[in-house]
């Protein structure tokens, strides 16, 4: 399906996937990304860094992630940006914005040990 909501993010996940199933068998996976977004003026100033949550993967992704992903890992996600609303208990309304991983793709190698 091509839509123009699309979007691309690299950066390091900050935890591993955490992967559950449901309904019908389809893995579901939420994972933080971290993306470090360069801001030095000159070297040794630290880096700020953006945190990415509500990050969701289906299938054959929440299996690659479950499979071959850990914090630290330096990954791109492509996927479809989602509104998320809802009303809690106390009937007060939240918003976020999700990112539907249409695929995710590891940008380093397996750290050993």
């Amino acid at each position: 399906m091509s839509t123009q909501n699309q979007v691309t993010l690299i950066g390091r996940l900050v935890r591993d996937p955490e992967v559950d199933e449901v309904g019908s068998g389809k893995k579901y996976l939420k994972a933080n990304l971290c993306m470090a977004i360069r801001k030095r003026k000159k070297k040794g100033d630290e880096v700020d860094a953006d945190f990415i949550d509500g990050i969701v993967a289906w299938g054959k992704q929440a299996e690659f992630a479950e499979k071959y992903l850990t914090k630290g890992r330096m990954i791109a996600i492509h996927g479809e940006l989602r509104p998320d609303r809802w009303e809690d208990k106390e009937k007060k309304k939240h918003y976020r914005l999700t990112i539907n991983a249409e695929s995710i793709q590891s940008l380093d190698s397996k750290k050993k040990g």
